[in-house]
């Protein structure tokens, strides 16, 4: 993440009728940066730590150096449960070694990522610390683990099917979540393909928007998704195979249920108005900047397609080649 240091903007107000020479490319101690969704599915924890940087004036483009954004100090990882309004108990966290990252614009070797092997309780509140012992410096942030809400639709029901036909739109509804401020569905659609003999279990998914939303639980909440989105994304993800085969077995819903501080981090609406909204420099974090919050995820298992899906599927003028069965 980038900080970018203003306060020499307005120095340079002050100082232009001064003939002193000064530096405009000062650069200014970094800051730590830290990341963790707690993950009630879970039976380990990740902490992500990291730091700002600034990129070089005179190539601001070129990608930071591995040293520029990772800490080289003694640092100690810990996370407190707190019950009735005070701690439970301790966790520490231990560094591991990071799973491999792609390329890209950030360093990918000696990321610093700790883990802790517990499973967060919902409802329940969680401070995470991070202490830095040589400068005697602690960076702390809560979260509190929302509920789980209830799905009205889809459910797995005998008989009910999903109906993605073009012109129509499939309604996902569900009773919100305690602490929760933010939502989204994905269906993943599971097909079997037979060509030239040999048969494969494929998946495509479908994505909802997400539903941001700050509010008490137990209220209805919705979301639509059309079925021109369906086929625009069966389009783009199925390969034209000549002479492939292919039946659709069956659908899986997840919805995914994030804290309220994920809801404001990916959010300026929601969040109050400051400049910061600008930067898109939102944190939960006292002594750093980065996100402590929560991330879940409600599973319903083997959906079925409507039939004039299947056949429109099949048959349609849009993913007709695709050599999808029909209902029949």
């Amino acid at each position: 993440m980038r900080i970018w240091i203003f306060a020499g903007l307005a120095s340079c107000l002050l100082l232009l009728s001064c003939n002193n020479e000064f530096d405009l490319e000062t650069r200014g101690d970094p800051v730590p940066v830290v990341y963790c969704l707690l993950n009630p599915d879970g039976h380990v924890q990740y902490v992500r730590l990291g730091r700002s940087f600034l990129p070089d004036p005179k190539n601001p483009e070129a990608p930071p150096v591995a040293d520029s954004t990772i800490w080289n100090l003694p640092v100690e990882v810990y996370m407190e449960e707190w019950m009735a309004g005070r701690p439970a108990r301790t966790i520490f966290f231990e560094p591991i070694e990071a799973p491999v990252k792609d390329t890209g614009f950030f360093p990918t070797e000696g990321l610093r990522v700790y883990s802790a092997h517990f499973s967060p309780t919902i409802l329940t509140t969680y401070r995470l610390y991070v202490h830095f012992p040589d400068d005697q410096r602690i960076l702390s942030a809560t979260t509190n683990v929302p509920g789980w809400p209830i799905i009205y639709d889809p459910m797995e029901i005998p008989g009910r099917r999903i109906n993605f036909q073009s012109g129509l739109s499939y309604t996902i509804r569900w009773l919100s979540a305690e602490n929760a401020g933010i939502y989204q569905g994905f269906f993943d659609l599971y097909y079997e393909e037979d060509f030239e003999g040999n048969q494969e279990l494929h998946q495509i998914t479908i994505s909802s928007d997400p539903a941001l939303y700050l509010a008490s639980s137990n209220e209805d909440l919705q979301r639509t998704l059309n079925g021109e989105r369906f086929f625009d994304q069966i389009l783009r993800d199925v390969p034209v195979r000549e002479g492939a085969v292919r039946r659709v077995v069956n659908l899986r819903f997840r919805f995914y249920t994030g804290g309220e501080e994920l809801g404001l981090y990916v959010s300026p609406e929601l969040q109050p108005t400051t400049i910061a909204n600008n930067l898109n420099l939102y944190t939960n974090f006292d002594n750093g900047i980065g996100l402590f919050s929560t991330l879940q995820v409600t599973y319903v298992n083997n959906l079925q397609l409507s039939s004039t899906t299947l056949d429109q599927l099949a048959n349609g003028s849009q993913t007709g080649h695709l050599g999808f069965v029909d209902s029949q």
